[in-house]
């Protein structure tokens, strides 16, 4: 159930949250709880969304925001029972509920074969088109998984050769932030390494249940055999050898995160005025 993977997630833990508010100078200026932040007389979440995907199940009361000297509630990213919950304490006030992000998640079938098979007829059919394509003419290419700076180091270049924001994404502190990230347990790189070369990277955190795929990179050069496709099949493939249950993309619609099979969940922001 998804509420179980944002429960679990990483980006509910206070470690990764203060990893994250090391990146916004400007939270600095809020008065900062474990899961939750305080400014001008409204609790808010804790970081930029634009680095977290899920957040923490907050409690919140109205006699909390009476010992935090608090008339309001601004929290984004939240799942339909988070937001219920929250609801349910304030029916009373003002609330507004907004549609906001979507993430999208795969659940895994019992064999990789189920998975192909699964797949809408067309979805299937393109996805084998390319597997065959590429095994073709890279029978040797291999699936990796490292926590090593060289790796690191790649992910991070081949991440700035991309088009359009995601080029300029990596700025010194966001690498240091990601660089951070990789040395506490859970994280990790997985790559496709072609013939000594690195054709893309999927950084990611798993635990022993399933994997979220928090940013992937590719290399250019190998654009013509959809690098970015191939990793994450194979690592899919490998999560269902290895009986994990879910391949969390996380936020986001790209469009090939349904080619491979996931399914989307919405999220909502909510404001509250006492």
């Amino acid at each position: 159930m998804i509420i179980d993977q944002i429960n679990n997630s990483p980006f509910v833990t206070k470690e990764f949250l203060e990893l994250v508010l090391q990146l916004d100078s400007a939270e600095n200026t809020q008065s900062q709880h474990d899961f939750f932040s305080v400014k001008e007389g409204t609790i808010k979440c804790k970081g930029s969304r634009d680095f977290i995907d899920y957040r923490p199940s907050l409690k919140i009361s109205s006699q909390i925001l009476e010992e935090l000297n608090c008339s309001s509630i601004s929290l984004d990213s939240l799942h339909f029972d988070q937001v219920r919950e929250i609801a349910e304490s304030f029916s009373s006030n003002s609330i507004k509920i907004s549609k906001s992000d979507q993430v999208v998640n795969l659940v895994l079938p019992d064999s990789y074969e189920d998975y192909i098979n699964e797949l809408p007829r067309k979805k299937k059919h393109e996805l084998k088109r390319k597997k065959t394509r590429f095994e073709k003419k890279y029978p040797e290419a291999e699936l990796k998984e490292s926590k090593d700076d060289e790796i690191f180091n790649i992910f991070v270049e081949l991440h700035k050769t991309s088009e359009g924001d995601k080029g300029t994404f990596m700025e010194d502190n966001v690498v240091s932030f990601f660089r951070e990230l990789l040395g506490t347990k859970g994280w990790k790189i997985y790559y496709l390494e072609i013939k000594n070369e690195i054709a893309a990277c999927c950084f990611v955190f798993e635990d022993k249940v399933g994997s979220y795929l928090y940013n992937s990179s590719k290399n250019k050069t190998f654009n013509e055999v959809n690098p970015g496709i191939m990793i994450i099949d194979k690592i899919i493939e490998k999560l269902i050898n290895e009986n994990y249950s879910f391949f969390d993309f996380l936020k986001g619609t790209e469009r090939y995160k349904f080619d491979l099979g996931g399914t989307s969940t919405q999220l909502y922001d909510i404001e509250i005025n006492l």
